[in-house]
């Protein structure tokens, strides 16, 4: 009879059980990565909880805009961003 070679013979490449072992402890790194506290603090950071219309209206008040920022909870670029907008481009007049 003849029989079909094994991966997991002796001596013979990686058990299967190590392969399997192997991509568990990847998958679970992978997890405990994702879910670390460092991966969610940035979390959801690219869209602002705070409008500009609040911001202005907080700042109206004689706040600073460190106040604001911290008051409102967000990030002092965020309240700069807001209350002083980058100028717009002129566009260049094309010669005739």
């Amino acid at each position: 009879m003849l029989h079909a070679p094994h991966s997991f013979e002796r001596g013979k490449g990686v058990s299967v059980v190590k392969r399997i072992g192997m991509v568990v402890l990847s998958v679970l790194a992978g997890v405990a990565i994702a879910t670390s506290p460092a991966a969610a603090k940035h979390k959801g950071s690219s869209t602002p909880k705070v409008s500009c219309q609040q911001i202005k209206d907080a700042a109206a008040g004689g706040k600073s805009e460190a106040d604001v920022a911290k008051d409102l909870g967000t990030s002092d670029a965020h309240v700069k961003s807001c209350l002083h907008p980058a100028p717009k481009h002129k566009t260049a007049k094309k010669a005739m």
